[in-house]
């Protein structure tokens, strides 16, 4: 009995550690497996500000795998899922486009820049949607299909071919130039205490 109890008590605070609260925004751990998807779990989440001190969007890294270490996430050819909760009225389609082109620009050569130019604009055109407080989307690679899907409140807006896209945008918030060294260290699951 003494046993039992004890377990219970161990799985309900397991549990509650794995529930995240970021800015009022309750991420789940866990991505329920859907026709098109696998169940992902979350790695990390993060507040994304502007200027330092405007709250744009709560970003949150879920993956197939978790037991990949940081430096293994871009590599790996496996499901994950970068969503945004959008959490200001500031934020556009417009600038959100203009900042993934930028975080393009800092995190990958202009080779591989112009390789994918066609790509990086179908991807943009994709988030022509009016963003509003409470705005969830998010970016997922699909292995078997090879392609980055765009999906805004729900709703499929489209994909684009090429892991190597994929791993350029994963870039932005996880490379060697991130948007933020603490929205990175955040999203990798590194909360300090």
């Amino acid at each position: 009995m003494l046993r039992a109890l004890l377990f219970a008590l161990l799985t309900a605070c397991t549990s509650q550690l794995q529930a995240l609260s970021v800015y009022d925004i309750d991420v789940p751990d866990i991505s329920p497996a859907t026709a098109d998807s696998p169940e992902m779990t979350l790695r990390g989440a993060s507040v994304r500000r502007l200027y330092g001190f405007v709250k744009v969007y709560v970003g949150a890294l879920y993956l197939q795998d978790n037991s990949l270490t940081d430096d293994q996430i871009i590599a790996a050819d496996s499901a994950r899922r970068m969503v945004f909760y959008v959490t200001s009225e500031r934020v556009s389609a417009r600038r959100f486009t203009n900042a993934i082109q930028e975080g393009l620009a800092i995190n990958v050569s202009k080779e591989q820049m112009a390789s994918m130019s066609d790509r990086v604009n179908k991807l943009t055109s994709l988030f022509d949607h009016k963003f509003v407080e409470g705005t969830v989307g998010y970016i997922e690679w699909v292995p078997e299909a090879q392609h980055s899907r765009i999906v805004i409140d729900g709703r499929v807006r489209g994909s684009v071919d090429g892991k190597d896209l994929n791993d350029a945008l994963l870039k932005i918030w996880l490379g060697e130039h991130p948007v933020s060294e603490r929205f990175r260290h955040e999203v990798l699951g590194h909360r300090d205490s």
